[in-house]
């Protein structure tokens, strides 16, 4: 490593007063990235720490320059909001411009961000979670059959059968459509948020008048849903860190405790990162927990994912755990992230976590993925200047 740079640039979103607090719930707090900045310090890196933008492309051409052994670990921490691709915009800059980074790639980051992706590649996979359903805020109108229906509908609720497609029964997928009176109950979750964003005990629909009342008011709120049947056991954690050249392991599973909550539900109200009402209870039997960390591993080796993943399990009414969804940019606060007490519990310190971070990033630095960058350098190329 050059003497002169840093080894580390932490590249963060950190919580402002000046942002709306629902989309940067998911960002870091400035001493939890503080707190990072100072274990990987001690580790005898050069660290900096980068919020913005337009500071992060200064230093990627300032370091472009270095030799790709000599260049720095983009940290991910941005978490963006409002769009489908934030918490791929950082994968997406290092690989292109050269820098090894700390978490999944581009195609990775984006597919678990989608729930109904990630329930798809469940499926795929042989991986049990939810039926579930899809609904867009502005779903484009099927004007091929416009003249066989009424130009105004009773209720919002009554279009369910507009996207209504036929299915292979088979399949947990119930298509782009609205639930029907048999469904209930069923749950609505925003289809590309995380940290429960838009997730609290209005969400659960029991009947057609809560779907309307819904519908009406907080439905609003995003552009896109996925509405699954509703699952009411116990909700589970856990941490798998690695890579396809680094391997992969699976912490102890974790059951989530809300008696400390104002919730009866793991929504946005607990998931917050100003403190961790939640309790983490490492008490699952064997056979379950098992059964989560072999089928959570198996999703990591197919989606190919690298560095820190938390997936999180519900169980259902006779107590099967059934896939919710992934997170592949997790919190990693020392403070109030489920992801470190996972790491902890089950491989070492919070230093151990940081280190280990790094070594996966520098390891995957190596791979083809990256081959593109460090040979399309300016001498080589016979492009067109101006």
């Amino acid at each position: 490593m050059n003497s002169h740079s840093p080894s580390v640039l932490i590249v963060a979103d950190i919580q402002s007063s000046d942002m709306n607090p629902k989309d940067a719930q998911e960002w870091e707090d400035i001493n939890s990235v503080q707190e990072i900045k100072r274990t990987l310090e001690e580790l005898r890196e050069k660290v900096e720490i980068i919020e913005f933008p337009s500071k992060l492309l200064q230093k990627l051409s300032d370091y472009s320059s270095l030799e790709p052994g000599d260049r720095p670990v983009l940290f991910h921490l941005v978490e963006g909001f409002r769009s489908r691709n934030r918490e791929a915009l950082l994968p997406g800059l290092a690989e292109y411009f050269g820098f090894p980074h700390t978490g999944s790639d581009v195609y990775a980051q984006s597919l678990s961000l989608d729930k109904h992706l990630s329930k798809l590649f469940c499926g795929s996979a042989g991986v049990p979670t939810s039926p579930w359903m899809i609904w867009e805020k502005e779903f484009v109108e099927d004007t091929t059959s416009r003249s066989n229906r009424p130009r105004n509908m009773d209720s919002l609720a009554d279009q369910k059968e507009v996207r209504n497609l036929p299915r292979n029964s088979d399949s947990t997928f119930r298509g782009a459509r609205l639930p029907k009176e048999s469904e209930f109950p069923v749950f609505f979750k925003p289809r590309f948020e995380g940290s429960s964003l838009g997730v609290g005990e209005e969400n659960r629909i029991n009947d057609k008048a809560a779907l309307d009342q819904f519908l009406q008011t907080k439905f609003q709120e995003y552009s896109s849903w996925i509405c699954e049947s509703y699952l009411p056991g116990e909700e589970w954690t856990l941490a798998v860190i690695g890579s396809p050249t680094f391997g992969y392991k699976a912490s102890q599973v974790a059951r989530i405790g809300l008696e400390n909550s104002s919730e009866s539900l793991y929504g946005e109200i607990t998931k917050t990162k100003l403190s961790m009402p939640e309790k983490l209870y490492f008490d699952l039997e064997k056979e379950r927990s098992e059964y989560i960390q072999k089928n959570s591993l198996e999703l990591c080796k197919l989606l190919q994912t690298s560095g820190a993943v938390r997936l999180d399990w519900k169980a259902d009414s006779e107590g099967k755990p059934m896939f919710l969804e992934w997170n592949l940019t997790p919190g990693l606060s020392s403070y109030y992230s489920s992801f470190p007490i996972c790491y902890s519990k089950s491989f070492g310190t919070y230093s151990d976590l940081m280190k280990e971070l790094l070594e996966i990033a520098r390891e995957e630095f190596l791979t083809e993925r990256f081959l593109y960058s460090k040979l399309k350098i300016e001498k080589q190329t016979s492009g067109i200047d101006g």
